[in-house]
């Protein structure tokens, strides 16, 4: 369980990357020749970075997933016992800000099998496959 984890954490990042890439090499120049300020047109650039990004998961994030958990059959759940679904605004704190902000500290107890802080703070996990029978822990 631990390398698909790791496998869908790195698509995901993939995909983060290609976008900040498309955004930035073919985002920019378009940008630029509209608007002649260099700092708002950065600006307006990320921006669109995180639209795109959010609108490439968001259709995974409504079946508690990401594409790189998609891909390899992964499934957020929740363990907070009055919450039956994960909603997509707890889904993108666990994805966005908690492993992107501080990945290292917060997934570091995962390689010692121990739940990790994002896992800890959005009172979720992860599991194999999509049936009731399938909890990995």
């Amino acid at each position: 369980m631990l390398i698909r984890r790791i496998l869908a954490q790195i698509v995901d990042f993939v995909l983060g990357i290609l976008t900040i890439f498309l955004i930035f090499v073919g985002g920019i120049p378009l940008i630029g020749r509209v608007i002649n300020n260099d700092f708002v047109a950065v600006l307006i650039a990320i921006c669109l970075m995180c639209v795109m990004y959010f609108a490439l998961q968001y259709p995974f994030m409504q079946n508690q997933q990401t594409i790189g958990k998609a891909f390899f059959q992964l499934q957020i759940v929740s363990t907070d016992k009055y919450r039956k679904n994960v909603p997509v605004a707890v889904i993108f704190q666990r994805e966005i800000l908690c492993k992107l902000a501080s990945c290292f500290f917060i997934c570091l107890p995962l390689l010692f099998g121990k739940e990790g802080g994002h896992e800890a703070s959005t009172h979720t996990k992860l599991r194999i496959g999509k049936g009731e029978n399938s909890w990995k822990k």
